[in-house]
């Protein structure tokens, strides 16, 4: 089975979806910015913010919701691709599944394929920081954090594995590194999965599946030496 055919064919959908999902907000954000029709006659109003500031916040929102959900999908697709690598492809399982999961299901499969594929990794040019980072964001936004908000926060545990986060805005970046004890802050991070943030991790699953691909041939080697120390036991 190809399984990066498929990989490609279900991230490829998932920039569709969120190219064609977002224009709608876009394009409303835009109108109300250059207050063009219907946003051209703002009521008669005595507060300062800016009119249509709702309108434009919520835009804002559902952009940052369909972001989510077009992580999520990715998360998922690479737990797919991953598992048809061990089900299907390569053939391997793991002897203690809890303990070998015990640190999230992408450092498992490192591991695991990093024995198949004899290599420590430092030869893949794929950020694999990246790679944990979508699957931990989208565990972090499954769960609404205050019925008031859309807005889902990292963790301090998640910003001790991965201090510079990738899906947040370069702002709230730098408010964590500019000073020391930020990681103890009340204010953590916004989630915030942006057009160019989305295609960049897709690129990076796309990228690690090639990777993986050229490499298949290790896997071969391995599953004989499997077998060989198979028959040796029997």
């Amino acid at each position: 089975m190809d399984a990066t055919y498929f990989l490609k064919n279900r991230t490829a959908l998932i920039r569709t979806f969120y190219a064609t999902g977002a224009q709608g907000f876009v394009k409303l954000k835009a109108k109300i910015e250059a207050g063009e029709p219907p946003f051209d006659d703002p009521p008669y109003s005595e507060d300062p913010e800016p009119p249509y500031l709702s309108e434009w916040m919520d835009a804002e929102t559902s952009l940052d919701i369909l972001g989510m959900a077009s992580l999520s999908m990715l998360s998922d697709s690479l737990k797919l691709y991953l598992n048809t690598l061990a089900d299907r492809v390569i053939g391997f399982s793991f002897e203690n599944r809890k303990a070998a999961f015990r640190e999230g299901f992408v450092p498992a499969y490192f591991a695991a394929l990093g024995e198949i594929l004899a290599t420590d990794w430092s030869d893949c040019p794929i950020d694999r920081g990246l790679i944990e980072q979508i699957v931990l964001v989208r565990n972090r936004g499954q769960h609404g954090e205050e019925l008031s908000t859309f807005t889902v926060t990292l963790d301090a545990k998640m910003l001790e594995k991965h201090p510079q986060p990738f899906f947040v805005t370069e702002d709230e970046v730098s408010a964590l590194t500019a000073e020391d004890g930020s990681l103890g802050s009340f204010l953590m991070p916004s989630i915030r999965i942006t057009v160019t943030g989305l295609e960049r991790a897709i690129d990076e699953v796309n990228a690690l599946a090639e990777w993986i691909d050229s490499r298949l041939d290790r896997a071969h080697a391995w599953r004989i030496q499997q077998r060989s120390k198979g028959e040796s036991a029997a």
